[in-house]
């Protein structure tokens, strides 16, 4: 399958063509265009909120509507791995147990508990009105960011590490994408990428250190969600 066309399929619910089944490797070739993807999802995100500072939408609805697109657009991919995480996390259990939680499909306490103060702070942040531009960039700023703990922390459950380094090798140049990408995004909101960046670093050092060193998809969804929350933050208070 086109390494665009699986990412797109796997990020978002808008259908790619030439959809079949795909091997780990695959997914590794295909994260190049992690940032490309964040930009077509940020320029609906963008679209919409500029549309409702020109309906005057309340600005509380406005926040609730932000908050909604971007969920619907990837499928609640990420804030799935957002509620799966806190459960495993923040239990205090063993790293082993804390796996077999990540596998669970149901939601317990600390799932519901950060899922509420994360909907309602995000929501609250987005009524404030951050820029058009920043949401346009955001997506591909945090897309492009977790590029680094995918590569800096090892995956904690059981992969060829041979073939998908190979994978990863046989990209070579390829690696320029995701940065033409996110050069304009970081040169216009230097603070907010940092931002982004640090939360998504400390973050999956924190979740490596209680998994027994490595992270998992689900990690990357939370890690995702946290710090395009802490980035939207900062710019709205910047502003």
């Amino acid at each position: 399958m086109n390494p665009f066309w699986l990412a797109w399929s796997f990020l978002t619910v808008f259908p790619a063509p030439g959809q079949k089944t795909a091997s780990a490797e695959d997914f590794v070739r295909s994260r190049i265009w992690y940032p490309a993807v964040g930009m077509a999802l940020g320029a609906v995100w963008a679209a919409i909120a500029y549309a409702l500072a020109q309906w005057n939408c309340p600005l509380g609805l406005a926040g609730v509507v932000l908050l909604a697109v971007p969920l619907i657009c990837t499928g609640f991919l990420h804030f799935d791995g957002l509620l799966d995480s806190a459960d495993a996390l923040l239990a205090p259990r063993s790293p082993k147990r804390r796996m077999e939680i990540l596998k669970d499909v149901h939601a317990g306490s600390f799932a519901i508990g950060v899922a509420g103060l994360w909907l309602l702070a995000t929501s609250q942040i987005l009524a404030l009105g951050p820029s058009w531009q920043f949401l346009l960039a955001l997506p591909v700023l945090s897309r492009a960011a977790f590029l680094a703990p995918i590569y800096l922390f090892p995956y904690a459950r059981t992969t060829d590490p041979t073939s998908l380094s190979a994978a990863s090798r046989a990209l070579s140049w390829r690696w320029i994408i995701p940065g033409l990408f996110a050069a304009p995004a970081i040169w216009l909101f230097p603070l907010e990428a940092a931002t982004v960046l640090v939360v998504q670093y400390l973050g999956a050092r924190w979740a490596a250190g209680k998994l027994g060193g490595g992270i998992t998809g689900d990690i990357y969804g939370a890690l995702l969600c946290l710090s395009e929350t802490a980035a939207l933050a900062v710019h709205v208070l910047r502003k």
